[in-house]
C-alpha cells in the first residue's frame, strides 16, 4: 500500500497532510515522524519492512512541512492533538510510533501526552534530544542553527529560503538533487554510503525537497523548537513497566545527534533501553537494521536495558 498525498481538514482548519505505506492487509499501525528537514515521503524508505510485518504505516508532514499547513506559535506538545486527530480520522484506535533524528521530541511529547491504553510502545532512532544534555561531538552547521534559530528565526527562514529553500524550487531538478549530493559527500562514510546507494537516493532527494514545498518557515520553525526548551521534562515521562514502552537506537558515532545525549537522556527516562550500535553514524544502521527496529516496537520480545550492538554487514 502507497498513498502518498493524503489529507485531512483540522479543527481549527489546517491542513494536515499524510502518506500511508506498508502493508494493504495490515495487522498492526505504526505512526512514523519524519526527521528534521524532511517530510511524509520519508516513510517510504519503510515500506517494504511494514509489508513484511504485516504493518501499516503512516507518515504525517508536521507543521509548515510538505503540505501540512504552517501553524502559527506552534510547539511541540502541540503535536499529539494533531496526530490524535489523525488517529481519528482513521479510524486507529491504538499505535504505536516510531521517530527518527529530528522526530524524536514529537515522539516524546505523545508518550507524555498519551495513555498507554492507545500509546502501546515508541521507537526512537538516532534521535535528537534536549539540546541542555550537551551539544559537544554534534557537526557545526547543526549546532549552530539550533543556537540561532530560537533567537532569531526570521534569519533562520532566509537562509534555509535562500540555499535550500531555492533550490527545491527550481524547475531543473538536478540542481537540488545536486546540492544534497555535496551535503551528503560530507557526511561519515557509512551514511554517505547508504543514502546514496541506489535503492535509498531517489526518496532521500524527494524527502527532503518536499519539506520545502510551502516555502522555508515551517523549517526554521522546526529549528527554533529544536534548540529551545520542549515545554517538559524527560524525566516527567512514564516509560517502560509503569509506562509506554520505550526504546532508543542510536549510532556510536553519529555527529548529527551525538551519542551522549542519548546515553543522558536515557539516564533520565528510567524504563526505556538503549540499543548503542557500535561504529554506526545517523543513518546507516537505521536503513541496515530496519527490520529489528520494527520487529522490536512490535512484537513480544523484552529486550535487555542496554545493549551493545556490534554493526553486522547486511
Amino acid at each position: 500500500m502507497q498513498q502518498e498525498n493524503e489529507r485531512m481538514k483540522l479543527e481549527d482548519g489546517r491542513t494536515l497532510s499524510y502518506a500511508i505505506y506498508g502493508s494493504p492487509v495490515p495487522q498492526k499501525t505504526v505512526f512514523y515522524l519524519h526527521g528534521f528537514q524532511s517530510s511524509r515521503y520519508e516513510g517510504k524508505l519503510w515500506h517494504s519492512v511494514c509489508a513484511k510485518h504485516h504493518v501499516r504505516l503512516i507518515a504525517p508532514d508536521r507543521p509548515g512541512n510538505g503540505r501540512s499547513s504552517f501553524q502559527t506559535n506552534r510547539r511541540i506538545l502541540d503535536w499529539p492533538t494533531d496526530l490524535l486527530a489523525l488517529a481519528e480520522h482513521l479510524k486507529v484506535h491504538q499505535f504505536y510510533m516510531l521517530g527518527v533524528s529530528g522526530g524524536a521530541p514529537y515522539a516524546l511529547a505523545c508518550v507524555k501526552e498519551m495513555t498507554k491504553e492507545r500509546l502501546l510502545g515508541v521507537s526512537i532512532a538516532s534521535g535528537l534530544y534536549p539540546v541542555q544534555l550537551g551539544t559537544a561531538g554534534m557537526v557545526l552547521p547543526t549546532r549552530l542553527v539550533l543556537w540561532v534559530a530560537p533567537w532569531m528565526t526570521g534569519l533562520t527562514t532566509v537562509l534555509f529560503g535562500s540555499i535550500m529553500g531555492k533550490a527545491s524550487r527550481t524547475e531543473d531538478g538536478k540542481v537540488f538533487e545536486d546540492m544534497l549530493a555535496k551535503e551528503v559527500d560530507n557526511r561519515h562514510a557509512g551514511d554517505r554510503d547508504a543514502i546514496k546507494d541506489p535503492v535509498h537516493w531517489p526518496t532521500c532527494v524527494a524527502m527532503a525537497r518536499e519539506s520545502f514545498h510551502q516555502g522555508s518557515e515551517g523549517a526554521s520553525w522546526e529549528a527554533r523548537l529544536n534548540g529551545s526548551e520542549w515545554g517538559f521534562e524527560l524525566g516527567q515521562l512514564y516509560v517502560g513497566d509503569n509506562g509506554v514502552p520505550l526504546t532508543l537506537w542510536h549510532g556510536t558515532e553519529d555527529s548529527n545527534c551525538p551519542v551522549a545525549m542519548a546515553q543522558r537522556a536515557r539516564d533520565l527516562m528510567p524504563g526505556s533501553v538503549l540499543y548503542l550500535k557500535e561504529g554506526d553514524a545517523h543513518v546507516s544502521f537505521i536503513f541496515r537494521d530496519a527490520d529489528d527496529i520494527l520487529e522490536d516496537l512490535v512484537g513480544e520480545a523484552e529486550p535487555e536495558e542496554y545493549k551493545m550492538v556490534g554493526a553486522v554487514a547486511a
